[in-house]
């Protein structure tokens, strides 16, 4: 740590009160439809069971076609697509029908499938709703129920579903599948039957029984997945089809990644088996194309290093690990050999498994990305400097800078993991790659899955590129700078385009994602860089990622292009314009330059700035480092013109350029105030912490501006079957500030009381203008009622980093506000499940010499902390 980050040390955020709400006894508000089913029990049961026979006697028909075809046989399931009412009817109902929710898709629609043949308990509570008989209740709420031939709109990728049509059976195809693995299917039998109950209470006291116990314990769940697994290999490799799961290295059980809710896998099968596969097996819910990564071009230049005098020192022995997932590493590069762990250097690339050099063309990939961890702003020309980590090597790209398609990143990155993490406690994973095309918003992928699931399960943090735009290659879903520029749609307009927003899998929600920024302005006419200095680079991808989470959440200086018209433009890569490198030598040339650009490089620089806070706060969480790093970030100045410009700047520069001294410490001017270790908090808990502010801030008259920052960082379990970012996440956080002159116990009541509001009602905190609130504009939405923040059509709660600040005078803040941490239930619904999480308080005076750093250590040093037991708040909801 610098001795300016030892004198300004962070502060520590106390906890003031807490408490938790009381489950809400009422529910959402029926749609129309939903009353109208009411009110036609006798027509609307007769649709549903008619739509049920339909599907029963499709299944039947299908079973014996497929045998007389010689097809593999289906598990004994019934698959079939439901609609339910978005607003009020909860896909894990269905576990009462006996139906498992194999995917929770968008507007109501789910993908069930039952072990239950005959659906005969989704009858009888049709019966009892036809009857106005208790048990009938959610019926109203299933609008209708569909065959499966739908089911390629809801499971296959965009491209996949574009080229649906033109599958060819006799062509093989590489793609993604997902496959559900919830505990109904197999437990059905168990679930008690209502003949085998006297009365409707006791039937329903033996159903609430159950459904508390339905979670599987790990042999039943390693069960359940072996007999599912069992069956999709079945199903895949039948000799119609000659499918199987590829796998990288031969023999192993590598290639599956698991999840609590299903597992994935990459598979090699032939058209006519990926139709039957995707219309017919009823456990499937996501195929997609596999990912394909391409390096950033390289055009070397003719300049001269020159004859450096600078020289590296070796880490401290107890110096942070950084994992480097790349292209591989020449270890023996002078620039960064005394900072290379070499003792688990490993390659998963098929048939190199052994080989962990930098092989790539053009002074390699992963020596750089290695390089830029170490040199973030580029090598010293002369004196010694210690490097602030040790570099470990992960090689998973050939050395055409290519992801093999044996290689299924998901299985990959768990191996990694398990090998790093656990044997040399390696927490900070670099992950420079990316696939070509745009991110998918409406299911999270496996690639993207695996890091969430990882972040969950360890203490770990991936920082991973953004994803570029090609200057001149094109790809389907991605076109070039050129052709945006050819189509007349110009920068930077083109970079909010869909086909421009970030790649797989920087759309994680529990990474730390990286976009690249331009750090010089270039002019020799007729050559000019698109980008002016701080401005996002013109190949960076940008956001917002999927279900409208801010991505990136910061950006770095990756370097731009220099184009020589506005036409037809020819692209090139001055030194001027590109970060300066370590390259490898294997092929010759220099040991650095500067003649690569893209969000590949600007990526380590953030992991630096990881590495650093690891160095400083080794006991601490990487929660607390990436709220740290994301508290750092600032946009530019030109960003403040105007509104147009802030909304555009903070979707392709996420919160802006973080920096490593405002991330390890303080300043006069600036006190930044976090938690300690880990906190944890359950779905409806709110902890309350309340910041006391100097009593200097306090006089009247014009005062001096305060900018104010809250970072909210915690990571959450995720579920792929699950469609929207409140069930993807076991539990899902928000947080929320004080108004004008509340104290804490006041504040805390009004949180837990406001709890289970409706979004669209919640008022105004009254004490700051936040850039970006809680809540954005809704789809179709034109006035902004209700919408707190300067920025309407982005929201700062919607990922797992959540970051806003305001300015405000600071007489203003009188003696202090609060600040709550609210847990939301997501798809757990067990009640004392807790997520960990780590929030962050800044306060800096603007344009004054105010010493606040020294006015929150004498209020700290005032402050009695005061203790109270947590209690239950009962409130009393209306229905």
């Amino acid at each position: 740590m610098s001795e300016r980050s030892n004198q300004f040390s962070h502060l520590p955020l106390r906890l003031t009160n807490q408490g938790t709400a009381t489950p809400s006894t009422g529910g959402g508000k029926p749609s129309t439809k939903t009353l109208d089913n009411r009110g036609n029990a006798a027509g609307h049961g007769k649709k549903l069971n008619f739509s049920i026979s339909s599907i029963i006697s499709s299944w039947e028909a299908e079973c014996e076609k497929r045998k007389q075809e010689g097809k593999p046989e289906l598990p004994d399931a019934i698959s079939f697509i439901l609609q339910v009412d978005p607003n009020l009817f909860d896909a894990d109902t269905l576990k009462s029908f006996g139906i498992e929710v194999v995917a929770d898709l968008e507007e109501g629609y789910i993908i069930g499938a039952s072990a239950d043949t005959g659906l005969s308990e989704l009858r009888t509570k049709i019966q009892l709703f036809i009857e106005s008989t208790r048990g009938g209740g959610k019926v109203p709420e299933i609008w209708e129920i569909l065959e499966g031939t739908k089911r390629p709109e809801y499971i296959l990728s965009p491209s996949l579903q574009s080229q649906w049509d033109e599958i060819s059976d006799c062509q093989e195809y590489i793609v993604d599948v997902g496959i559900s693995c919830i505990n109904i299917q197999e437990q059905y039998s168990r679930c008690p039957k209502r003949e085998r109950c006297k009365t409707d209470a006791s039937f329903q006291k033996s159903i609430n029984k159950w459904l508390d116990k339905h979670n599987l314990t790990p042999e039943e769940w390693d069960d359940l997945y072996s007999d599912r697994e069992a069956k999709f290999l079945k199903f895949i490799q039948n000799p119609l089809y000659r499918g199987e799961i590829l796998r990288s290295i031969s023999g192993d059980e590598v290639g599956i990644s698991r999840l609590p809710d299903s597992f994935s896998c990459r598979i090699r099968i032939l058209g006519n088996g990926l139709k039957d596969l995707v219309l017919n097996f009823p456990y499937i819910f996501d195929v997609s194309e596999a990912d394909e990564f391409i390096a950033p071009s390289v055009t070397p230049n003719s300049s001269e290093s020159g004859q450096e005098q600078f020289e590296l020192e070796a880490p401290e022995p107890n110096a942070p690990k950084v994992c480097i997932i790349d292209s591989g590493i020449q270890e023996n590069h002078p620039k960064v050999r005394v900072a290379i762990d070499s003792t688990l250097s490993t390659s998963w690339v098929p048939g190199e498994t052994n080989i962990t050099a930098d092989y790539c063309r053009g002074g390699g990939h992963g020596t750089r990305v290695a390089g830029a961890v170490l040199y973030p702003r580029g090598i010293p020309k002369t004196g010694r400097q210690q490097a602030v980590c040790w570099l470990q090597n992960a090689r998973i790209l050939n050395a055409r800078n290519e992801l093999p398609k044996l290689i299924f990143p998901p299985d990959v990155l768990e191996e990694i993991v398990t090998i790093y993490y656990h044997q040399t406690r390696t927490r900070i994973y670099n992950h420079s790659i990316a696939g070509i095309s745009p991110c998918r918003t409406q299911s999270m992928t496996p690639w993207a899955a695996a890091i969430d699931k990882l972040s969950w399960e360890n203490d770990v943090l991936f920082i991973v590129a953004a994803g570029n735009i090609e200057a001149v290659r094109s790809f389907v879903t991605r076109p070039s700078i050129a052709a945006h520029i050819q189509a007349g749609r110009n920068y930077p307009e083109y970079l909010l385009q869909p086909s421009a927003r970030v790649a797989n899998p920087a759309q994680s929600f529990q990474a730390l994602t990286v976009g690249s920024i331009a750090h010089h302005t270039y002019i020799n006419p007729p050559l000019n860089s698109i980008a002016k200095q701080n401005y996002p680079s013109s190949f960076s991808c940008s956001g917002p990622g999927i279900w409208e989470n801010i991505k990136p959440e910061v950006v770095e200086y990756g370097g731009d292009y220099v184009i020589d018209s506005l036409t037809s433009p020819s692209f090139t890569t001055p030194e001027l314009v590109c970060p300066e490198l370590i390259r490898s030598t294997r092929d010759g040339g220099k040991a650095f330059s500067a003649d690569a650009v893209g969000t590949s490089f600007a990526a380590p620089k953030v992991t630096h700035i990881a590495a650093a806070l690891e160095a400083a706060f080794p006991q601490e969480s990487t929660l607390l480092y990436r709220a740290l790093i994301v508290q750092s970030a600032r946009l530019p100045r030109w960003t403040n013109n105007s509104n147009a410009n802030l909304c555009h700047a903070i979707r392709t520069m996420g919160y802006g350029i973080p920096d490593i001294n405002r991330a390890l410490g303080n300043s006069p001017n600036r006190v930044t105030l976090t938690t300690r270790a880990i906190e944890r908090i359950q779905a409806r808990q709110a902890k309350v912490y309340q910041v006391k502010v100097p009593e200097n801030f306090l006089p009247q008259g014009e005062g001096f501006d305060i900018l104010i920052e809250i970072t909210l960082s915690y990571v959450a379990e995720p579920r792929r079957t699950r469609r929207n970012r409140r069930k993807y996440l076991s539990t899902w956080l928000d947080w929320t500030c004080s108004k004008r002159g509340e104290d804490p116990d006041r504040f805390l009541d009004r949180v837990l009381k406001d709890y289970d509001a409706p979004e669209e009602t919640e008022e105004d905190d009254g004490l700051f203008q936040w850039t970006l609130g809680k809540r954005q504009l809704a789809k179709g939405q034109t006035r902004p009622n209700g919408i707190d923040g300067i920025v309407k059509e982005l929201s700062r709660s919607t990922g797992t980093v959540q970051k806003d600040w305001a300015t405000i005078k600071s007489y203003e803040l009188r003696e202090g506000f609060c600040i709550a941490v609210v847990g939301h239930t997501g798809w757990n619904q067990d009640a004392s499940a807790e997520v960990p999480f780590a929030l962050a308080v800044s306060f800096e005076a603007i344009n004054s010499d105010i010493d606040v750093y020294t006015s929150f250590v004498e209020a700290e040093t005032e402050v009695q902390p005061k203790a109270r037991v947590q209690q239950e708040i009962q409130l009393q909801q209306s229905v």
